[in-house]
């Protein structure tokens, strides 16, 4: 199992949090999202590692961004 952390812009209400886990569920591998919407503190588990790419580009098009 591999854990991605990062943290995320744009997160106002608990619709970004569902939104933008669904966009993070769709990328390959990916079986679990947690999204704490105060801070934006995101951690992906997936069966495979994810990059920021692959992250930016599920967000395309969104309100959403990665800070760091």
């Amino acid at each position: 199992m591999n854990i991605f952390k990062l943290k995320l812009a744009g997160l106002t209400c608990e619709a970004c949090v569902k939104l933008v886990t669904k966009r993070l569920k769709s990328i390959a591998g990916v079986e679990n999202v947690s999204i704490n919407l105060s801070t934006g503190q995101t951690e992906i588990t997936a069966f495979r590692p994810i990059n920021p790419e692959e992250v930016t580009a599920s967000l395309t098009n969104s309100p959403y961004s990665i800070i760091n």
